[in-house]
């Protein structure tokens, strides 16, 4: 395989990786929840356990996306269901966050 194909095969992931990792250690740094709730939603119980709890929760999808990117090139159903997977654990643990510190 090529190095070509493997940069055009592992663009957006890694993309997404990037992107997953700049908003997780931005959130776990500056503990600011407004970052992903907006400003226009009711406070929450503890905004910096809010801030950690979720940017936790986006560098553990960040991870999820490397780790597909390194299975697109090994069995690309291996890769897209370990995708899912990780978006549903996502969801579920974005679910408790939320009913844990939203009032």
């Amino acid at each position: 395989m090529k190095i070509e194909t493997m940069i055009q095969q592992a663009g957006l992931p890694l993309l997404i990786f990037a992107v997953c990792m700049y908003y997780g250690i931005r959130l776990l740094v500056t503990q600011d929840a407004a970052l992903i709730r907006g400003r226009d939603k009711k406070p929450l119980k503890d905004e910096k356990a809010y801030a950690r709890g979720g940017g936790k929760i986006i560098l553990f999808l960040g991870a999820g996306t490397l780790l597909m990117t390194v299975l697109s090139f090994i069995n690309i159903y291996a890769a897209v269901g370990e995708l899912v997977l990780c978006i549903v654990i996502m969801g579920i643990a974005w679910k408790r966050l939320a009913d844990r510190y939203e009032k």
